[in-house]
């Protein structure tokens, strides 16, 4: 993901801290060229830092497979290159997803606006819930009709507008 001021992961980038390099950064890396490591010092998460083709930095980084809970609950999600989750508590995530998954959005990508919405369906009931994506397409329809809209980079939806998509049975067409 680009390293870009004012984003989403911007903000999350802000509470990592910088680390030496573990055997995680290693299998992250891919090879790649790493500017810095770093670690989320709420879920343990590896991150790094690399230049990409044009020396430009760029975030490498796996979600976590859950979130940390405690009494929160999501509060929304941000569409930004993936789904980012806010907390009640303040804080601020990827979605959690395994390393062979990436969540997306937007008409267009099949099948996956279903996984993305299985992800949240499953947060919005639990926060520190682990999904699993293997069933995606029994998601609720309505929550998938939404992510398969043409949101903007950045756009931010809330918990009332989730809640309502998910009891909501998508239009006809």
């Amino acid at each position: 993901m680009p390293v870009r001021p004012g984003t989403i992961s911007e903000r999350w980038a802000r509470r990592l801290t910088m680390c030496d390099p573990t055997a995680a950064h290693v299998v992250l890396a891919q090879g790649k060229r790493a500017e810095a490591f770093f670690i989320d010092p709420l879920t343990d998460m590896p991150v790094m830092r690399t230049p990409d083709n044009g020396g430009k930095p760029v975030w490498r980084f796996y979600a976590p497979l859950s979130l940390p809970a405690g009494d929160a609950e999501l509060a929304s999600v941000v569409l930004h290159h993936t789904v980012w989750v806010t907390t009640s508590d303040g804080h601020l995530h990827p979605a959690p997803c395994t390393p062979s998954e990436h969540l997306w959005w937007g008409n267009g990508y099949g099948d996956r606006p279903s996984e993305a919405a299985t992800v949240i369906n499953v947060l919005l009931d639990d926060l520190g819930a682990t999904p699993h994506l293997r069933e995606h397409w029994n998601a609720p329809k309505g929550l998938t009709a939404l992510l398969n809209e043409d949101h903007k980079q950045g756009a931010e939806l809330t918990r009332s507008t989730l809640l309502h998509a998910r009891m909501t049975p998508p239009r006809a067409r």
